[in-house]
């Protein structure tokens, strides 16, 4: 399952846990498609939650949304990943480093009240300090 709710004018939170299909997916990008069109660069704070199950049909539905990734890429300024599954922090770093124009952080369940702060920008500093 996936939930998209605003946090700020700049800022969404998307929640995602469960298994995935292209029925969860395709409702996800057409609401995405929509929030980008009224906001220039966006900021997304991305909870994972236990370790994720994504079906083939889901891989085949974002390859369709193949352009609004890419724009979504384009108008993505912070994003912080906070997630249980040690597979999904690391496929999340591998990703941010391959992907032009692409870095966000990436936080553990234990740093998650930081990494809303710096998404939200009540502090600049993206990593805690300790």
């Amino acid at each position: 399952m996936l939930t998209i709710t605003p946090l700020t004018d700049r800022a969404l939170e998307i929640i995602a846990e469960g298994h995935f299909s292209a029925a969860d997916v395709a409702p996800a990008f057409n609401r995405l498609a929509a929030i980008l069109d009224d906001i220039p660069q966006l900021d997304l704070f991305i909870d994972v939650r236990g370790s994720p199950g994504i079906a083939l049909s889901a891989i085949g539905e974002e390859m369709k949304h193949i352009p609004l990734i890419f724009r979504l890429i384009r108008q993505l300024d912070r994003v912080a990943i906070v997630a249980d599954a040690a597979w999904v922090r690391t496929a999340s770093r591998i990703e941010s480093a391959v992907v032009p124009g692409l870095h966000y952080e990436v936080y553990s369940r234990d740093e998650a009240a930081h990494a809303r702060e710096w998404l939200l920008r009540h502090t600049d500093e993206a990593r805690p300090k300790g």
